[in-house]
């Protein structure tokens, strides 16, 4: 198996991380901008109980299978010898970190319907 180098990951995987997060806040910031010159209020009915609320069920729910995904990477790395330890455990924080987005989105999806 090859050796692991961290520099190779931050190349092929950081930078463009870095780059896509850079993009959302400069679009994010553009658009924000484009509705205050057209006069409409982008924080327009936005509740500070209802973020905290959604805020904190989001971060419950992203821990949460954030741990999962240690579990499960951790019982991949043992029943799986040959499986590389870093991989594992990165590859199911991603998995389950994805599911728990989902399924946050979902829930307020739900609330936004009633």
């Amino acid at each position: 198996m090859a050796p692991f180098h961290i520099s190779g990951l931050f190349l092929f995987v950081g930078i463009p991380i870095l780059l896509l997060i850079a993009y959302y806040i400069k679009t994010k910031n553009r658009e924000r901008m484009t509705m205050i010159e057209k006069g409409i209020n982008p924080d327009e009915g936005l509740n500070v109980s209802d973020y905290r609320k959604h805020s904190s069920l989001k971060n419950g729910i992203l821990f949460l299978f954030f741990g999962l995904g240690l579990l499960v990477g951790q019982l991949l790395v043992i029943s799986v010898p040959a499986i590389d330890k870093f991989f594992a455990h990165l590859i199911m924080l991603l998995i389950f970190g994805g599911i728990g987005f989902l399924i946050n989105y979902m829930i307020i999806q739900k609330w936004h319907r009633k």
